[in-house]
């Protein structure tokens, strides 16, 4: 169906979708910040990954297509897939979710830069760097952990290799088995040095590891079908503009959920990513290309 088609109901409903799935990303990261004292971050990643991988084989039933050479393809995105999450996971440990998540977009928005042509993009990519200066500023009495910055960064590298490595491995498969996959490749990995020992700390407080099943359907499965459902209907254009909104629906999730507060100069770098993001997608384009949409990173 064409974007123009749409009528204001079906238009509403998709970014309702899109909308949702952030807030339901943004609340499992809460969630699995609050298990970090039991479980740790790497344990949180592992119940996350393999929890998901779970879900979402049952729902796509991504056994039919499962093979060796599946597998080999898909594990360079499935380590990308690891690498994300284990890096914002131990950056989450260490500083707030809201800058976490704007210093992580910077990996896509600055993969955007590279590819483009527009003169318009320097001022788009200044505006960046100024944002990511405010959200460093190591001369403030509050100055984020240096370790946690280095993990957002690394988080930031990963997700921009996920977009790259799911680019190729996307025209394999359908977009549901191929985000299954991977999530089976980073489970893989995460399965035996991370899951099993979260897990068997679990065994003794069930409560708290169906918490943690609770944010591998919100920050993975849930998120993903709704995004899904609202690419379907949405163009690359609207899509991009209301992604950029990520870094500020994760602060709010911060403020709400677990109580974070950040000075205004931070919460201006936050503004500042998510505008040159927003600025990218809706400067008009030399040429007129056709959507060409990396899948989200979950």
């Amino acid at each position: 169906m064409n974007n123009t088609d749409l009528t204001v109901k079906e238009r509403a409903a998709a970014l309702a979708q899109l909308i949702g799935g952030m807030v339901c990303l943004q609340f499992g990261s809460s969630t699995a910040k609050a298990l970090f004292p039991v479980f740790g971050a790497a344990g949180m990643v592992g119940l996350r990954c393999c929890f998901a991988t779970v879900v979402l084989m049952c729902i796509f039933r991504s056994w039919n297509v499962l093979s060796w050479r599946v597998l080999k393809l898909a594990f360079p995105y499935g380590l990308a897939i690891c690498a994300m999450n284990l890096f914002f996971y131990l950056a989450l440990q260490r500083i707030p979710l809201g800058i976490t998540v704007a210093i992580e977009f910077t990996g896509p928005l600055f993969l955007a830069f590279m590819g483009s042509q527009r003169l318009a993009d320097i001022g788009w990519l200044v505006l960046t760097i100024a944002g990511l200066g405010l959200l460093l500023n190591p001369s403030s009495s509050t100055a984020p952990d240096a370790l946690g910055i280095l993990f957002a960064m690394g988080a930031a590298v990963a997700w921009a290799l996920y977009i790259v490595f799911g680019k190729r491995f996307s025209g394999k498969l359908s977009a549901g088995h191929a985000c299954t996959i991977g999530q089976l490749c980073a489970s893989i990995v995460l399965f035996v040095p991370c899951f099993l020992p979260a897990f068997s700390t679990g065994l003794g407080q069930p409560k708290l590891l169906f918490l943690s099943l609770v944010v591998a359907i919100c920050s993975s499965a849930l998120p993903y079908a709704l995004e899904m459902r609202a690419m379907q209907r949405l163009s690359a254009r609207d899509l991009g503009v209301f992604c950029s909104l990520e870094p500020v629906c994760a602060t709010l999730a911060g403020v709400l959920i677990l109580h974070e507060t950040l000075p205004l100069s931070r919460l201006c770098g936050i503004l500042m990513v998510a505008g040159a993001s927003a600025g990218t997608v809706l400067t008009p384009r030399r040429r007129k290309k056709p959507d060409d949409l990396p899948e989200l990173p979950q």
